[in-house]
């Protein structure tokens, strides 16, 4: 037969027991805390090549965690090994471990980790773009600027180091500097190649920011003190075709990138509302071509569909092309203008087929 346990009893024995409970707990913390800071078993050298690889692979499919690890890896196992042959793989190593960090605004490591690479190769491309990189994001162009000139020293077809000198000048408004890098970017950067640090190839950054530059330098023109002469006029056409050239080169390589279609979209309206200041039929003609370019990039921009209804109606009395327009319009924003406008260009078009 079972005795039951007094109060007092019951509540000791409870006592111990969470005792014993609370010491098996810390046992089994300290047993966890020491098997995860436990030092990895460090992958013999034959797999160093192995676990860059992998690192490389996991850095191009935007793991960066994934990648990082591996790297961390291999600089173990290269640590006590300081054979000349494996300069290259750790400098590699840790420039991608730098640049994670770098990415992840972590720049007080990302900046440990890049000394290692400087003081194993000092003037390695990527060493000196990380460390431009670096400057540009302390607020120090200058040093930034520097670090990439000696990068274009030791090799002028490097499209990055161009690129990223032509941010520098647009941001100081050193317009003719700034174009001049960014063409020399796409020229060395006929592959597109992906840089996995940037949100587009170089070869694609670089129209997108010419194109910026071209747009700045044409507001540039909006504050001259004087009529415009015709070398005036000719340049303001040509950067103007140089801009949309641009980015419909970009938009067809890379339409994902919104900023593209976003950029392209706003220079066609301004083109568009330059050809129709002009008086000719022809002109409405040609900003019909825009808009409806307009409308290929975004279908539902509804400035344009509204805008080409209004020239089929009132320039070219073209009542059934007007009203398809103002069909998509109502379609888009169903508004009782667009309604009545509608209602009206339905009567004119039964009227003509009377």
């Amino acid at each position: 037969m079972i005795q039951s346990l007094s109060p007092r009893r019951l509540h000791r024995w409870l006592f111990y027991a969470e005792g014993l409970a609370i010491i098996a707990f810390v046992v089994l913390a300290a047993l966890l805390i020491r098997r995860g800071g436990a030092e990895p078993e460090s992958s013999p050298i034959s797999q160093v090549e192995t676990l860059i690889e992998n690192a490389d692979a996991r850095f191009e499919q935007h793991d960066m965690v994934g990648a990082a690890l591996l790297y961390w890896q291999a600089l173990q196992v290269l640590e006590d090994d300081a054979h000349p042959e494996n300069i290259a793989t750790r400098v590699h190593a840790n420039l991608r471990i730098a640049g994670i960090y770098s990415q992840s605004n972590w720049l007080k490591d990302a900046k440990a980790r890049l000394e290692y690479a400087e003081r194993l190769d000092s003037e390695h491309e990527g060493v000196r773009l990380l460390r431009g990189k670096l400057y540009r994001d302390e607020g120090l162009p200058a040093e930034a600027a520097q670090q990439f000139l000696a990068v274009l020293k030791k090799n002028p077809d490097n499209a990055e180091a161009h690129y990223l000198l032509g941010v520098l000048y647009q941001a100081s408004k050193q317009f003719q500097e700034a174009t001049a890098h960014y063409a020399k970017a796409i020229e060395s950067d006929p592959r597109m190649q992906e840089i996995p640090s940037e949100k587009a190839p170089i070869g694609i950054l670089a129209r997108l920011q010419l194109s910026r530059t071209y747009s700045r330098m044409l507001q540039n023109y909006q504050f001259l003190d004087r009529e415009f002469t015709s070398e005036d006029m000719a340049e303001i056409t040509r950067l103007e075709s140089q801009a949309i050239l641009l980015l419909e080169e970009a938009y067809a390589k890379h339409p994902e990138l919104n900023e593209i279609s976003d950029d392209l979209i706003r220079l066609l309206f301004a083109r568009a509302a330059g050809l129709e200041r002009e008086a000719e039929t022809r002109p409405y003609a040609d900003a019909l071509e825009v808009y409806e370019r307009i409308v290929q990039l975004d279908p539902g921009e509804v400035r344009a569909w509204e805008r080409m209804g209004e020239i089929y109606a009132g320039f070219l009395d073209d009542t059934a092309n007007a009203l398809k327009m103002y069909r998509k319009v109502y379609e888009l924003e169903p508004h009782p203008t667009v309604l009545a406008n509608i209602k009206s260009l339905e009567e004119d078009l039964g009227n003509e087929l009377e």
